[in-house]
Parts: C-alpha cells; sequence; structure tokens
C-alpha cells in the first residue's frame, strides 16, 4: 500500500515547480461541477460537505502527505460554494413578469445597441402609474426615437417585459442563465417614446463614478463616429469603447469567417499592444532625455505610465469579461518589471485566471473566457519549450557589417511567429469554437498573416496616439489613420470571408468530448516533464467524440408553432411559419444547417401547403391541416405534433428534439436545462 503514495511523491517532486499551476484548474473544477448538476444543490449539502472537510483534516494532521491531498477536494469545494453562495445573493433578481403592457418609470443604468442596431438600455429602480415598486432590473429595446439619452438619466415609457428567455433547442445556448448573472430579471421593448424625467433621489457615489465613466465612453463613440465613415467607425468603437452595437451582421460575418472575430473584442491583444506601445513610448522618450535616464530607472518609470494607460483603456472599454483578464494579465506582467521578476510565465497567467474567477466565478461557463485563456495557455507552454531554440536561431549564423543577416533573421522569425502562434492558439480555440459557435475559420491564418502587419504597426499604434490625444482634441488626424487601417482589414476579412468553404459548419461536440480535450491539454501544457504526453490520448479521444454528435430528426419550439425537420442530406429545414427569427437562426446554426436557398424555399412552400412531393429530397407529405415526416410524425399546423402516434406535449418541456429510432427518443429542454436557480419562475 505503501508505494502508491511513494509513486506519486516521486512524480510530484519531478514537477514540483509546476503543482502550483494546478490550483485554479481545482477552483475552476468546482465552479463548473455547480453548473452541470441537473437540480439546484442544497446549502446545506455543501456546508456539511465543507465540515467534513474540516473534520477529516482535523483526523489527518500529523500526516502531511496525506493532508496536503486533502487541498485537492478543498480547492474544489471552495469554487463550488463560490459560485453557490454568489448564486444565491443574486436570487433577489428573480420576480414575477407582469403580462401586461406597463407604465415604467427608471433609472437607466447602461445604454448599448442591439444586433439590428436598435438601442436599448438596461433600466432598474423601477416604479410603475401608481408609484408602486417594480422589482427588477430589465434591458429594454427602444423602437422609436428616443432623443439624447444618457446613464444616470431617469425615464418613463411604456414597455411589454418579458422573462428571461431560455434555450432554444436541448443543447443550444442558455440566455437566462447569462441573464440571470447579469443581474437581469428580463428583457422587453418600449410601446412608446422614452421621456426624461427628474430623478426622486440622486445617485449614490458609485454610481456616479460609473455614470461618469458611461459618459466618457458615449462622448468617445460618438466623436468617433462624426470622424469616420460607418463600417470604420463602428469596428473602431469597438477597439477603442468595447461598443459591438454598430458592426453590421454582414461584416460581423467577415470577422468571424476569415478568423479575426477576436479582433472586435477587447481582449489580451489590444491590451499588450496598448501597454506595450506605451511602455516603449516612455523609454524613448526617456532615453532622448539623458538627466532622466540617468536619473530614473526607465525601465520601472515606463511600467507605471504602460499600467495607467491599461486601467485608463479598462475602463473605457467596458470592463467585459475579456478586457478584465487581459488588464489582470498586463498588470501582472508589468508588476513582474516593477520588482525585477520574470514577466511573462505560466503562474501568470494561472493568477490571472485565479484573479477573474474569484470576482466573476460564472465567467468560467463562457466561450470568452475559455478561448482567451486557452490561447494564453497554449501559446506560453509553446514558448517555454521552444523559445531558447529560436533565441539561438536569432543569434547564431555568421555576422555582417550592416547587419543585414539578422535583419532577415529578425523578418523571417516575425513571419513565422504570427504563423506559429496563428497556429498554436487556433488550435488551443478549435474546440471551444466547434462546441459554442459550430463553426471552423479555415483561412485564419492566412487572414492573421495579411493583418498582422496592418493591426501592430498602424491601427494599434496611432490607437494609443488617438487615446492620449483625446482630452486635447488633436486626435482627428490620428483616428483617420486608425479608421484607414480598419478599412484595410475590412477588406482583408470580405477577402478571406468569400474564399470557397472558409466558415465550415459543424456539429457541437458533446460536452463530455470538450472536457475530455480541456483536461488533456492542460496536462499537456502544464507539465514539463515526459508525463504531459499523456494528455495527447484525451484530447484525441475528446476529438472523436463528434461522432457521437448527430442532428435531431425534427425540432419543436416552445410555443408548437415552429418545426424543423431533416432532409435527406441531413440538413435541417425549417418549416414555413411567420416570426420566430431568432429561433429559426439559432436553430441551423446549431445544427450546422445551411438556409435553403430562394428556389428550395418556394418548392418547400408548395410541399407544405400540399401542392407537391420531393420525396428525394424530403420525405415530407402535406395536406391542408397537416404534414406527414418520414411515415412517423404527424405535424398538425394548428401546433400539435404527434411521434408514433403518440401526442408530444413540447409546450411543457420549452421546445424539443425528436430521434427518431426504435422507439423515438425525444428529448425536452427542460431536460437539458435541469431545475436551476436562475430558470425559475418558468
Amino acid at each position: 500500500m505503501q508505494r502508491i503514495p511513494d509513486f506519486i511523491y516521486n512524480i510530484l517532486q519531478k514537477e514540483q515547480s509546476r503543482l502550483s499551476l494546478w490550483f485554479p484548474v481545482f477552483f475552476a473544477t468546482g465552479i463548473g461541477i455547480y453548473f452541470l448538476l441537473p437540480e439546484e444543490p442544497s446549502k446545506w449539502t455543501t456546508l456539511g460537505a465543507i465540515e467534513g472537510l474540516i473534520f477529516l483534516a482535523v483526523l489527518l494532521r500529523r500526516r502531511i502527505f496525506w493532508l496536503r491531498l486533502l487541498l485537492i477536494p478543498a480547492t474544489i469545494l471552495a469554487g463550488f460554494t463560490l459560485i453557490q453562495v454568489r448564486s444565491i445573493y443574486l436570487e433577489s433578481a428573480q420576480t414575477e413578469i407582469p403580462s401586461s403592457k406597463l407604465y415604467l418609470s427608471g433609472r437607466i443604468q447602461k445604454l448599448d445597441y442591439n444586433t439590428r442596431g436598435n438601442r436599448r438600455m438596461i433600466i432598474d429602480d423601477l416604479r410603475d402609474f401608481d408609484g408602486n415598486p417594480v422589482p427588477g432590473r430589465f434591458r429594454i429595446s427602444m423602437r422609436s426615437s428616443a432623443g439624447e439619452l444618457r446613464e444616470g438619466q431617469c425615464v418613463e415609457l411604456v414597455a411589454k417585459l418579458f422573462p428571461r428567455a431560455k434555450a432554444s433547442l436541448p443543447g443550444g445556448y442558455q440566455f437566462d442563465r447569462k441573464s440571470f448573472y447579469q443581474k437581469l430579471s428580463g428583457s422587453g421593448y418600449a410601446e412608446s417614446r422614452v421621456f426624461p424625467v427628474e430623478c426622486r433621489q440622486p445617485p449614490g457615489w458609485r454610481d456616479k463614478l460609473a455614470y461618469k465613466l458611461a459618459h466618457l465612453r458615449s462622448r468617445i463613440i460618438n466623436h468617433i463616429k462624426s470622424v469616420l465613415p460607418p463600417d470604420e467607425a463602428a469596428v473602431t468603437a469597438a477597439i477603442v469603447a468595447g461598443e459591438q452595437g454598430g458592426i453590421s451582421r454582414e461584416l460581423i460575418n467577415h470577422y468571424r469567417d476569415s478568423g479575426l472575430a477576436h479582433f472586435l473584442s477587447i481582449s489580451g491583444l489590444h491590451m499588450t499592444m496598448i501597454a506595450g506601445l506605451m511602455f516603449f513610448l516612455i523609454r524613448l522618450l526617456m532615453a532622448l532625455i539623458p538627466p532622466l535616464a540617468l536619473y530614473f530607472d526607465s525601465k520601472k518609470v515606463s511600467a507605471w505610465f504602460a499600467i495607467f494607460i491599461s486601467l485608463v483603456y479598462l475602463f473605457i472599454s467596458g470592463m467585459a469579461v475579456p478586457a478584465q483578464r487581459a488588464f489582470v494579465m498586463t498588470f501582472i506582467v508589468l508588476l513582474g518589471v516593477l520588482f525585477d521578476r520574470r514577466a511573462i510565465s505560466m503562474k501568470t497567467i494561472s493568477w490571472a485566471a485565479v484573479i477573474v474567477l474569484l470576482f466573476s466565478p460564472e465567467a468560467l461557463i463562457g466561450a470568452s473566457f475559455q478561448m482567451s485563456f486557452a490561447a494564453v495557455v497554449a501559446l506560453i507552454a509553446f514558448y517555454e519549450k521552444f523559445a531558447a531554440p529560436l533565441q539561438r536561431f536569432l543569434n547564431s549564423g555568421p555576422g555582417s557589417v550592416f547587419g543585414i543577416v539578422k535583419i532577415l533573421k529578425v523578418i523571417l522569425l516575425y513571419i513565422f511567429g504570427i504563423l506559429i502562434s496563428d497556429l498554436v492558439a487556433s488550435l488551443a480555440t478549435l474546440p471551444f469554437a466547434i462546441y459554442h459557435f459550430n463553426r471552423i475559420a479555415v483561412f485564419t491564418s492566412l487572414a492573421n498573416l495579411m493583418a498582422g502587419p496592418v493591426i501592430g504597426f498602424v491601427i494599434m499604434p496611432f490607437t494609443l496616439l488617438s487615446l492620449l490625444l483625446m482630452p486635447f482634441g488633436l486626435d482627428v488626424w490620428s483616428l483617420k489613420i486608425v479608421g484607414f487601417g480598419i478599412g484595410v482589414v475590412n477588406d482583408i476579412t470580405a477577402y478571406v470571408s468569400s474564399l470557397p468553404s472558409a466558415g465550415y459548419q459543424v456539429l457541437s461536440m458533446p460536452l463530455w468530448g470538450l472536457l475530455l480535450i480541456v483536461f488533456g491539454g492542460l496536462w499537456l501544457c502544464i507539465w514539463k516533464s515526459g508525463l504531459r504526453l499523456w494528455g495527447i490520448p484525451f484530447i484525441a479521444a475528446g476529438f472523436l467524440s463528434i461522432a457521437a454528435a448527430q442532428r435531431p430528426d425534427v425540432l419543436v419550439s416552445d410555443n408548437q408553432r415552429l418545426f424543423a425537420v431533416r432532409d435527406n442530406t441531413g440538413r435541417m429545414v425549417v418549416l414555413p411559419a411567420r416570426g420566430n427569427s431568432f429561433t429559426k437562426q439559432v436553430w441551423l446554426e446549431k445544427t450546422a444547417s445551411s438556409p435553403l436557398s430562394a428556389k428550395e424555399y418556394v418548392e418547400l412552400r408548395k410541399i407544405y401547403k400540399g401542392q407537391k412531393t420531393n420525396l428525394r429530397w424530403l420525405d415530407l407529405q402535406c395536406g391542408k391541416k397537416s404534414c406527414l415526416y418520414h411515415g412517423r410524425v404527424r405535424i398538425e399546423k394548428s401546433g400539435r405534433i404527434f411521434v408514433d402516434d403518440r401526442e408530444i406535449k413540447a409546450a411543457s418541456g420549452l421546445g424539443a428534439a425528436v430521434y427518431l429510432k426504435h422507439p423515438a427518443k425525444i428529448v425536452t429542454v427542460r431536460s437539458y436545462i435541469g431545475n436551476r436557480i436562475w430558470n425559475f419562475p418558468d
């Protein structure tokens, strides 16, 4: 029995310097377990687990080896407890939504734009027409012109409110969960104009500070829009102030299919470039003034200025999770410069992960957190292994009077660095892109190679210059240069996305497959000895799990008014129905199905009306009142559905997916999302 502890001990001794890197992994595991549960866990069960661990720690207090191993479940339980406590705290935002139109007055907390480019606001401190409090916090879209609005302003309007939107199919994105952690009780739209009114009481100092930052962001966005053409202004507003609402759907698709969608979200790329440029700018200026360079440590002075500009950039960017993660990472790197420590390492990213999860544990289940950390961890692990050979390559070889050989090597390494970094980051984020977005950008390396120099040498340097000159009103010319660079990148994304199969659609892998890849990837990146290679089989098994994914034969919406069936090629075909355009789009994207062509849609309408059949394309036969699919599913146009002559109550299950096996398998949205704190009440 003693051999097992000795074996584990010897392995851990070899990797002692890397053991602490597993702390954020175990902490995140506890958070992940909470979200995987089908039912809301009991507070008392969690409290009992904590007391049980304390009891075990007391029993094992003299057995150091086992006491250290006990840190693993303790760290997992800490993550679980943190997210559970946060969820219980946010439960107060749960409220019953009025079913009719309602007069509301309240304070605007945030203004932005939806995907259609319409303005919307988050409003709280609500009251009805009689002055009675209306509990909750809602995001309301404005259909009509509202004039000049700003954060912190009090308004009145007539609005229609809705509960938090749930997933639209089993395996779909859980909008209600995201809204819950954003402290939103629901959404709605304005039925009237939005009128400014006097506030009942002044905001607190924290709210005042938040409103001032929001006003600053709004002024910056409006200023950018007044200087640049619409498309350039929209992307510039995204990389400067984090406002993506003004970007057209076509432009977003270009960036997504070309593999440059990460550029639209303020993250490590932007933060490190802004901080790095500021760092080298201050060092250059100090080098030009000898007394300053001799009296002060230019490296540390530059680090302080870089921290300051990073903090400013974080505030005006809206402080989204990717920006927070990027700032924490950049701050730790610059802190290393201040204390003469190694700047970039795996420990840096592990601390960044812990800090982000402590303040926003729900960020773990977001694609942004997963993809950004996966890319950075993979890049650090790669350069830990190969940085020394690259440095030797750069410093080796014959010398030259004019340094031509070294210049050529630097150019070669720059091109090679872009290609390799993009390949490593793309491979690291690939499983998350498949799982969350059902899409692979095939030509991402080409897009990054073409756009990289423009972003690095034009857009980001002049973005920094614009931020420095903006307080003095001297930034118009630098903004126009940024706009020029953005225009070039827009053209690059349009070209790359137009290439055949640039955005390749795929089915999501099962969750267990993604978890295998994550575990295998962490095992491969964290360990440094040959032990790391054991992560490869897990990664391979995770990717092979895609073979287990399958499209449903029939999809039914929560109101049983919208149906989709699988054609003979495996593509989902949405049957003709008015409205629900968002649900239709989600269904097609999640099942990796392309929309029908105009000719196919005309033929589908004729089939649906019972005017013709095309069994070679779609095994669907329709009459005036119902359709029969594969001889087993009867879809009544009144909104009922029968599978093998058994009626399916999809409405009570919030929607359903039907798999025509023997017997048929019915999976409802309710069985997928479970009964959790964020999806009550129904």
